[in-house]
């Protein structure tokens, strides 16, 4: 029915709306706590939101949920645990600038170890949901289409291996998205045959090319499915390009943040690890709890053009570490000008809420690393936005 069709989009906008975060997750920690960045996000809802979206991608078919699917796995995922997966965080916050032991914490509900780094901070649920997260994603990033063909859902680096009719038929996915805006897929078959291919094509990738098997490129329509029939005969490849413009969005108390692609960027804050609860049980190494503390300034205000963000912001590809979403794996960082905001400290234990307004500083100007937020432990996600 449409009205069943039409309820997802609606709660999740009006979720968005009064809750929601530049990742794409609403707060809740445990409770609906509105759109401050300091408000925590508990893992268990991370992982649940990726799974509702996996299942109303496949039902729908509507390539925004596919969108949806992305930010929040190459954002909110990789952000909550540490980047060997021994740790984790029960609650994430998007504007998270230390992780320690805190009793003057403003959560709803939770308690004071909620956004340690930890085997079960707070309570045991995400120490067993953690792990459904990338399974579950992997799962769902090839689909059936009800037309006899198959559907490319979320980008990664994959195969899938089906049987359309009684033929084996095998798609391979490379790339080293969402770190760069280019997809290779090769499609092999052993007997020539006719099928097709359907393509999500993200929203925010104005000017998508295709180019099959070595012929002229083509324009894609953003913020759909391309759908690409033909014969197909032993091996063929097709090549995606994806460009990722940078965009600018305001957030709470007309803070600022930076997205390209399907990517967050936070500052690059330097890191201090520190063990706790040592004394209790099974918290040996690897799996230990652990407080993390900046030993770099956090308190910045960014400075940046929203109509032209690309003039402030500066992109430089690097080699992708082993393990990609860490502080040295990023594929990817920006540079971009900032000025320091002394008033801007400390309150409780967390960064205060970000000051309202624009924002004036006599600092000196100073250049900002930014790296995607998967990518960072502690962060400053919502900037507050500069006087020029």
């Amino acid at each position: 029915d449409a009205e069943d069709r039409a309820l997802p989009e609606r709660m999740y906008r009006l979720l968005m709306d009064y809750h929601g975060m530049v990742t794409g997750v609403f707060s809740g920690d445990e409770c609906l706590a509105g759109r401050s960045p300091v408000q925590g996000t508990e893992l268990c809802a991370v992982v649940e939101l990726l799974y509702s979206l996996e299942w109303l991608l496949a039902i729908t078919g509507e390539a925004h949920f596919g969108d949806r699917l992305e930010r929040i796995a190459y954002n909110a995922l990789p952000a909550t645990f540490a980047p060997d997966m021994w740790s984790h965080q029960y609650d994430q916050q998007v504007n998270q600038v230390q992780c320690t032991v805190n009793p003057e914490h403003l959560w709803s509900t939770n308690g004071p170890e909620s956004n340690l780094y930890g085997l079960e901070p707070n309570f045991g649920c995400c120490t067993a949901n953690m792990h459904q997260g990338w399974p579950k994603l992997a799962a769902h990033l090839w689909m059936r289409s009800p037309d006899r063909g198959l559907a490319a859902m979320a980008y990664a680096p994959s195969t899938v291996r089906l049987r359309i009719g009684d033929q084996p038929v095998q798609a391979k996915m490379e790339t080293d998205y969402p770190f760069r805006d280019a997809v290779k897929l090769t499609v092999r078959t052993e007997k020539a045959m006719r099928f097709p291919l359907w393509l999500r094509v993200p929203a925010w990738a104005e000017g998508a090319v295709i180019r099959v098997a070595g012929g002229a490129e083509e324009r894609l329509n953003p913020g759909g499915f391309h759908r690409l029939e033909r014969e197909w005969r032993d091996t063929t490849e097709i090549q995606l390009r994806f460009p990722m413009k940078p965009r600018a969005m305001r957030g709470y108390n007309g803070s600022i943040a930076v997205e390209r692609g399907p990517l967050v960027y936070s500052l690059q804050i330097g890191e201090e690890w520190k063990q706790v609860n040592s004394d209790k049980p099974y918290r040996q190494l690897p799996h230990g709890d652990f407080e993390v503390r900046p030993v770099t300034p956090w308190n910045y205000g960014l400075l940046l053009d929203e109509t032209n963000p690309e003039a402030g912001l500066r992109f430089e590809e690097k080699p992708i570490g082993e393990r990609p979403f860490s502080p040295e794996g990023a594929g990817v960082t920006a540079k971009a000008q900032g000025r320091r905001l002394p008033k801007w400290k400390l309150v409780r234990g967390w960064a205060a809420e970000n000051p309202v307004g624009e924002q004036e500083s006599s600092e000196p100007l100073q250049e900002l690393t930014l790296v995607p937020y998967g990518c960072t432990n502690i962060r400053i996600t919502e900037f507050p936005k500069l006087v020029r």
